[in-house]
């Protein structure tokens, strides 16, 4: 091939109309750091397939070879309908390739560029098929490690195909954190904790990236974006994602749950198999594709060669054929941290982003409740008189993320309050409880339950400043499950931020620093919003004005408090 005797230092050729054995190649489909993709057509067969080119400079380097055809072959005797099949590797004239299945479609990150957050049909149907890859894989004990939109393909004739396993990855790369001086790596979107910090990796790894990619494609963006490589990997260790019905309400609760289980800092708190993740998805899937009008846009006629269970192909329209192959403490919704309070305002002043933050903290008044008589008995025991069925744990936390992460889907409402009818103590646990059974009341348009939990909430002669915060939240959410907007406004203009000023002296008002609650106001606001439209032209949009407005600093204040949390737990602010 005449390329220079080091193979470092080979420049990068498009072999373009060469011959490699029984190959021709046609063109030049896409190009990465480990080598080059082409299309070509394998002359004994008559069949198209998708070769992948090594670079030279990985020739010289033994331990990768190894492993790179090590893994190579345990990939092609993995003959599963949602992994592109390996057919060989071979070495002709100094170029080493592989030849593999060419996919004759689009990849998930083309698609979701052109058509933004998916329905949620066709978002499942391609969770299911990508679960069932990643779940063939870690059985024979192949790892991904980049599972990301560019290596799920979606073909013409509606299957889903996740590519690249094993293949062509850079061996220092795995060993690397992230952070070490000198190291270049790609834009880590989808990367899972562990593998940011250099730690060992198993399956549970690309279950991670599973979920970074599933909540991409149920609310069109990703979970967290930052202007470095390092501090996007570093969001991925330590702060926690927004939630997805913030972002896209109609995503169901379970569908979100599901994702966020996924995306757990901690292994040990994700799904440990990606069967026990289907399980769930199986049952979810139902309730979906139950309630959907499924059409011949969605999702094609299944075919009868399915198994059962199976979902129908997913019919791709409008796109161009490609080849791709390419103990922590309780956030108060969702998985994994918290904010230390007093140190969180603290940094706020600090960073300039709040005038007089921590002073304002300090002289916070207690708030009051004029009608509220004192009480002792943990609030919403008797409104979920099931907890005393539910497993206990042996602390508080344990029982919090027994409720969060090991639940039936039916029970949750008793496993929240078995948090406080186990371990009636006060703590940061219980209080992550009531907000977690308090938006489930919400969510469902339980009035009577909200409105009595808020009303125990209130008598609590035991509550934290974290549980009266949420009650006075919960006064502007039972104004909106009436269709009270002007209440909606008036409740929640009553609330202040982290990005507003302090109050005045002598002025009572509550200050909102907790993210779970800033989320939780969000969403409130969220769905006052669309009932604006309900309220006349004119009036209609005051409305709405003012809630954007309320919206707004939510948003801003959860996306500080989250930049806060973040320096906060990677080093002194």
């Amino acid at each position: 091939m005449g390329w220079g005797d080091d193979p470092a230092e080979a420049p990068v050729r498009d072999l373009t109309g060469v011959t490699l054995g029984d190959f021709q190649i046609q063109r030049m489909l896409g190009r990465g750091g480990m080598g080059e993709v082409y299309l070509a057509t394998q002359v004994s067969l008559s069949r198209p397939v998708a070769l992948k080119v090594l670079h030279r400079r990985y020739l010289s380097n033994p331990t990768y070879l190894s492993r790179f055809e090590a893994e190579a072959a345990a990939v092609a005797k993995l003959n599963h309908p949602n992994i592109v099949h390996v057919y060989m590797q071979g070495s002709v004239d100094r170029v080493r390739f592989i030849a593999m299945e060419y996919v004759d479609g689009t990849n998930l990150r083309d698609y979701l560029s052109k058509k933004g957050a998916l329905d949620l049909p066709l978002a499942v149907s391609i969770m299911r098929q990508a679960g069932m890859a990643i779940g063939a894989a870690g059985e024979v004990g192949l790892v991904h490690r980049d599972i990301k939109p560019e290596n799920i393909l979606l073909t013409k004739k509606g299957r889903v195909k996740v590519a690249d396993f094993g293949l062509c990855r850079d061996l220092e790369a795995d060993r690397m954190h992230v952070t070490q001086p000198g190291t270049t790596m790609g834009t880590p979107l989808y990367m899972s904790p562990e593998q940011a910090q250099g730690k060992h990796l198993d399956h549970r790894s690309d279950l991670y990236s599973l979920g970074v990619t599933f909540y991409h494609m149920l609310t069109g963006e990703p979970p967290f974006r930052a202007e470095s490589a390092v501090a996007l990997a570093m969001k991925h260790v330590t702060e926690q994602p927004i939630g997805l019905r913030l972002r896209r309400e109609e995503i169901p609760v379970e569908l979100e749950r599901l994702v966020l289980k996924l995306m757990a800092k901690s292994p040990g708190d994700r799904y440990q198999s990606a069967a026990e993740m289907l399980a769930d998805l199986a049952r979810i899937r139902g309730q979906i594709m139950g309630s959907a009008q499924v059409t011949g846009a969605e999702l094609s006629v299944a075919s009868p060669s399915l198994s059962k269970g199976e979902d129908p192909p997913i019919s791709i329209s409008g796109v161009k054929a490609l080849a791709a192959v390419g103990p922590a403490s309780p956030r108060r919704d969702g998985i994994g941290d918290r904010l230390a309070r007093p140190a969180v305002l603290a940094a706020l002043a600090a960073a300039g982003l709040v005038a007089g933050a921590a002073s304002a903290w300090m002289a916070r008044p207690t708030i009051r409740f004029a009608d509220a008589k004192p009480g002792t008995a943990a609030p919403g025991l008797r409104l979920e008189t099931a907890w005393a069925g539910v497993p206990r744990q042996e602390s508080a936390e344990a029982q919090f993320r027994y409720a969060l992460l090991r639940a039936p889907m039916l029970e949750l409402p008793a496993a929240w309050a078995a948090v406080p009818g186990y371990h009636p103590k006060p703590s940061e646990w219980v209080s992550s409880a009531y907000l977690h059974l308090a938006r489930r009341y919400f969510r469902e348009g339980d009035v009577r339950r909200l409105n009595t939990l808020r009303d125990e909430l209130a008598a609590w002669a035991a509550a934290r400043t974290e549980d009266r915060e949420l009650v006075e939240l919960l006064g502007p959410a039972l104004k909106l499950l009436t269709g009270d907007l002007d209440g909606v406004i008036a409740g929640m203009s009553g609330l202040t931020f982290a990005v507003d000023r302090p109050a005045a002296q002598g002025r009572e008002e509550l200050r909102l620093f907790d993210p779970g609650l800033l989320e939780f106001g969000a969403e409130i606001a969220s769905r006052a919003i669309k009932l604006t439209g309900q309220a006349g032209e004119s009036a209609g949009q005051i409305k709405r004005d003012k809630l954007v407005g309320i919206q707004r600093r939510l948003m801003v204040s959860l996306r500080r408090v989250r930049e806060l949390e973040w320096r906060r737990q990677s080093g002194p602010v």
